[in-house]
Formats: structure tokens, sequence, C-alpha cells
């Protein structure tokens, strides 16, 4: 007998065996037996600029053809699997790759061979602001006080209550507002913004002007902290601090680079439609300050990078007949843009390296667009050729590149999609072993992201690829010469026993329990935490065992097996149930065993328990009243069966636990019933 709390803290629940009293439900959770994924023309009109502003050669954003693809709403695997790159990780490492690049050059050494020391200023004062910003990205990461909310706030409220007799510098000033900048806390954006008010207060006061006057770099840092704040307004208040600096007039307080990339950093991340033609408007501003010759201000990859970001989230224009326009198209026109300028004006600074490349691509395979998943691959082969033909490392492929690409085929619903994303695979491992790019090297998850594309396709043979798959990961893991490191994980099992349930082979729910099976015998046996069995694992074999088809007997068995993985997760040390573990196993109810007066028994101990859990979330809902039973629905809600209401109707420890837009299998957010 096992005595298990509510995380709700509201009551305790005795299992004795299963998880309910009713005799019936007892029955219906038996144990099972032992058997048991160019150049582009139509241009737009690009926003207008205000009077002190004018366009680049007038030149328009260039249009691309429309594309498409699928989103993926499978929360389950949606974290794992998802193909987004990691810009900053993405940024520190091409950083990394270009100072060891410069500094080998530097020594006069340049693949073991002596070079001659001659190398362009530009590139050394490039390699210095590197250097630095990697210094100080280490100093944030390694001081305690800049993470500290609580000594912040005492230190903010000492230095805005001062009026007289402060020994705070500006040095002090800056470092706060920086320590705002990176805090993630809430209110970091006012807090920066109060004490650089604070600034401009004491620098008005003659005693003090010369202590605390902000500078550029105060101004700089601030705009940073509001482009962090996810605000809605973040980019206009940005782009109003940006044009208080120009107001100003004086030379120590005009902007520079790093000001207009934080202000596109703003509107990079802000919800409005209007932020990427702004942030389009701020780049064509920067190359245009560059060309009448101010030395301070150039546009760079890093600021087209959140103008890509931008439009990636742009949606397209509202029009009476619908939406037209595409972001990831706008997103991919941002490289031919950046070619044009790094040959026409030679500024290097913009031309595309894989920072720039890797965002679009990841722009394409998070889209709506057709064909995305065909163009992010040419992209790719352009990224490929420019390598080979130049050797310049800043645009090689890696790893993570392959990976959104594999990953933009598992979401494009295209027929070849999960042979596209093999083949892939099949590329990148053949680069490795031949040493033609050994940054391309597959990992766990270029693994999965092809097995999550055998579970989309609807392929006959999808069972068969993703077993074979999934052995060929075991194998790898295992061979002698130990230069692969691609042992499967829980996600690569939740992912092939997906592909098992979404096909139409005999017999799902039992290969499934088995491949759950060899998964925990590997973790027993290994003690690998990624191998440590799961809520998705189970949610997944559950499942299973909801679409089996066939004869009694294969029903008979997926709810045997369905009873044990719910025992089993509710009883064990892999977690607890969650909305989609009761939601899929109401669904394993409602297909697998006939309706009668034992089926609402077995939904009524399975909805009560699901309420003490605090688990009553929309997909449990849902398959109530899917069944059809409405008095059933009516007697265990409260609420009528055909009427409208929100979770937030139902008692809160009924849905205390449940994940606010967490979406489910089916990919329907548990969001607010209709």
């Amino acid at each position: 007998m096992v005595s298990t709390k509510s995380r709700c803290g509201r009551s305790t629940v005795i299992i004795a065996g299963a998880l309910f009293v009713s005799p019936l439900a007892i029955a219906a959770f038996r144990v099972p037996s032992s058997a048991a994924r160019p150049r582009l023309h139509p241009s737009v009109e690009s926003s207008n600029c205000n009077s002190r502003r004018r366009k680049y050669n007038n030149r328009p954003l260039v249009n691309a053809p429309v594309l498409s693809v699928s989103l993926d709403a499978d929360e389950q695997q949606q974290t794992s699997l998802s193909g987004n790159i990691n810009i900053h990780d993405a940024a520190n490492d091409i950083i990394s790759r270009a100072v060891e690049q410069q500094n080998s050059k530097a020594n006069g050494v340049v693949n073991g061979q002596s070079q001659p020391q001659s190398r362009p200023q530009q590139w050394q004062k490039k390699q210095h602001r590197y250097q630095k910003q990697r210094n100080i990205n280490n100093s944030r990461k390694n001081n305690k006080a800049m993470a500290d909310p609580e000594f912040l706030r005492k230190r903010t409220d000492a230095l805005l209550r001062k009026t007289e007799g402060s020994k705070a510098d500006k040095r002090t000033f800056d470092w706060l507002i920086d320590a705002w900048s990176y805090s993630s806390e809430e209110d970091a954006a006012d807090q920066a913004l109060s004490l650089l008010s604070r600034m401009e207060e004491l620098r008005d006061a003659d005693n003090t002007s010369a202590v605390v006057a902000p500078d550029v770099k105060s101004y700089t840092k601030v705009i940073n902290a509001v482009a962090r704040s996810a605000r809605a307004d973040a980019g206009e208040r940005a782009e109003e601090i940006l044009e208080r600096m120009i107001h100003f007039g004086d030379p120590e307080l005009r902007p520079n680079t790093f000001t207009y990339t934080y202000v596109i950093d703003a509107y990079a991340r802000s919800p409005s439609p209007k932020a990427p033609h702004a942030a389009q408007r701020l780049i064509e501003e920067m190359e245009r300050l560059r060309a009448e010759g101010d030395p301070e201000v150039r546009p760079t990859t890093r600021a087209w990078n959140s103008v890509i970001s931008a439009w990636a989230q742009w949606k397209g224009e509202e029009m009476a007949w619908g939406r037209i326009g595409s972001g990831a198209e706008r997103a991919q026109a941002c490289l031919d843009i950046m070619e044009e300028w790094a040959d026409a004006t030679g500024n290097e600074e913009v031309r595309p390296n894989s920072y720039n490349y890797n965002s679009v691509i990841s722009a394409l395979a998070h889209s709506q667009d057709e064909g995305a998943a065909s163009r992010a691959e040419k992209i790719l082969e352009r990224m490929e050729t420019l390598h080979r033909t130049t050797g310049d490392e800043k645009i090689k492929p890696r790893t993570a590149t392959y990976n959104a690409i594999i990953d933009a085929w598992a979401k494009s619903g295209e027929v070849d999609a999960a042979d596209r994303a093999e083949l892939l695979l099949a590329h990148m491992m053949e680069l490795y072993e031949t040493g033609h790019n050994a940054d391309a090297k597959p990992n766990v998850r270029s693994f999965n992201s092809v097995l999550n594309a055998w579970a989309k396709s609807g392929h006959p043979m999808a069972p068969e690829r993703a077993a074979e798959l999934l052995r060929r990961m075991e194998e790898l893991d295992g061979s002698s010469d130990g230069k692969w490191d691609v042992s499967p994980d829980a996600t690569s099992f939740a992912t092939a026993i997906n592909v098992y349930a979404r096909s139409h082979a005999f017999g799902k729910a039992k290969i499934a329990h088995e491949l759950f099976l060899h998964m925990k015998e590997l973790y027993d046996a290994s003690g690998k935490e990624d191998l440590r069995p799961n809520g998705v694992v189970y949610n997944s074999v559950l499942n299973a065992c909801a679409f089996s088809i066939g004869d009694l007997e294969e029903q008979s068995q997926a709810l045997d097996i369905a009873n044990a993985m719910l025992v089993g997760l509710d009883e064990g040390p892999y977690g607890r149930p969650d909305q989609v573990t009761y939601g899929t196993y109401l669904k394993v109810i409602n297909n697998q065993m006939p309706a009668g007066e034992a089926q609402d028994q077995v939904v009524e101990a399975v909805f009560r328990k699901c309420a003490k859990d605090g688990m009553v979330g929309e997909m449990v809902l849902r398959q109530l009243r899917e069944m059809g039973m409405e008095e059933v629905f009516e007697k265990l809600v409260g609420k009528s069966f055909w009427g409208e209401f929100n979770l937030s109707d139902l008692p809160r420890e009924w849905t205390c636990n449940v994940i606010e837009g967490k979406e489910c299998d089916d990919g329907n957010s548990a969001a607010d019933l209709n």
C-alpha cells in the first residue's frame, strides 16, 4: 500500500495495487503478462524614413516567393526536437573561432606554416572587440552580485535616494544599469531607466556633473536593458532614447554601432507587426551614416541578424482578402542585401556568416511557407559551396545548421520529407567520416529529428525505418573506435514509440511497451540520466495503446498495457501523471473498452484521481466530451455538457497543477474551453 499526496496539498490517496477503490476500477487496472523530420525579385515598398533619415540608395527590401510548412504542435517532443538554433551560442561559437583564427595569423602560423606578418587594421580592431566582449561576458557570469536581485534593488534604491554627499561615481551607475540588463527581472528596464534619469539629474547639478554625467555607454546600456525587457513597446522606448542622444548634439553622446544594434534588438524582440520595418529602417540608416563618413556607426552582421530575427517573426500584412507576405522570405532576402552591400561598399562586416545563414534557416524551419525545407537546404548548399571555394570558416555549416534543416523537413508535411531528412543525416555522417567537415558530426538531436520526420510521415514503412535508426544509434554508441556520441536518449525512444503509435501496424501497443522496457533496461544497466524514463515516454506508450487496432485480443492487450503504464507512473520514481497522461488514458478507455456501466465507473474513478492531482486540463475535458457521456460529464464536472466555460470556472484544486498553454499530443492547446 502506497500513500501519495496531491501536489495541490489538498488530499491523500491510498493506492493498493491500483489507483482506485472502486471494485470495477480495480478490475480494469490489470497488470499485463510478460508477453504482453538566387536571387529574388518582386520588390515591396520599404518603410518611410523620417526627415533625418534617408534610404540607402532608395533600395527596396527584396521579396521572395511565398513558402510554407506546418508547425509542429507536439509538446511532448517540442523542446527536445526543436530545430531552433541557439543564436547566442552560435554567435559565441563564431566569435571564438574568429578570435582563435586571428590569433593564429597574428603569430605568423597558419596550418603549421609561417606567414607574413601583415593584416588589415580593421581585423585587428575587430579581434580586440571580440576578446573584450568575451572578457565582459565571463565577468558577468562570474559576478555573484550581478546575479543577486535583492542586492541590486538595495544598491539602486540607495543611489536614487541620495541627493548630496554621495560617493557613487559614473562607474557605479553604469555597473548597476548593466547588471539590471542581464538580471531577467520584470522591472529591470524600469530600474535602468530610473538610474539614467538620476544620472541626468545629477549631471545638471553643477557640483556633480563631472562625476556621474552619463555618456554614450550609459545610454547604450539602458537601451540594452529595454531591449531585453520583453516589453511590448521596447522598440519604441529604445528608439526614443536614441532620438534623445541625437537631439543633444553632444559629440560625447553620439550613438555608435552598439547603440543602433541594441535598438534594432529591441524591435526584434517586439511583438509589434511594425517592428521588422523599423529594424530594416534603422539598419539602412546605419549604412547611410557610414557612407557619410561617421566613424562610429557601420552596419554589422550582428545588427543584421537582429533584423533577420525581426522579419522571422513577421506574419505578413493584414489585407481585406487575407494576409500577404512572408517573414521567412523577407529574412532570406536580407542575405542578398548583405552580399550586395559588402560587394558595393567593401564593408566585410556585413558579409553574411554562418550566424546569419543559421538564423534564416531557423526562420524557414518555423515558418508556414510552402517549400521552406527545400529553400533551407538550398541555403545549406550555398554555404557548403562558399566554404569549399573560399575556405572561409565564418560560413562553414556545422551540426546545428544541418539539424535545423532536418527539422524543417520533419515539419514540412511533404511526401518525401522523412527520406530527405534521412539523406541529410547520411550526408552529415559522410562529411564527418571522410574528414571533409569535422564540424558536421551528427549528434543525438540529429537522429531524433529524423525519427520525428518518420513519426510525422504516415509512411507504411515508418516503423521499420524508425527501428533501424534506433538500432543504428545503439550500434554506433557501442562501436570500439568511440568516435560517435549518439547514444539514444529518452526522447529517441519516445519518438520511436510515437512512430508506432501513428502507424497502422498490428500489435503496436505491445511493441511500444517492449521499447519502453528496453529503454528502462538500458537505464538500469548504464545509469545514464538521459535514458531515465519520464512522463513523455509513458504518455507515448499510452498513445500507442489508445490507437491500437485489431481484434478483441489486441484491444485487451492494449488496455492491460495502458493500465500498467498509468499505475507504474503514479507509483514509480519517474514522475507523476499529468493532464496529457490522464487525457490519453481516457482516450484508451474510449477506444478500447466497450461502453457500459463498467466504462462509466472507470471514467469516474480516473477523473476523480485526476482532480485530486490538480490535473484537470483542457485535454481531459475534451476527452470526456468526445466519449459522449453527457450525464457522466455533468455529474463529474458540474457543468453543462453543451455549455461554454473556462478552466478558471472549475475548482482551483482541480486545475492547480495544469501547465497553462501546454500543447497536447494531438496539437491542441490546453487553453480556455469554448
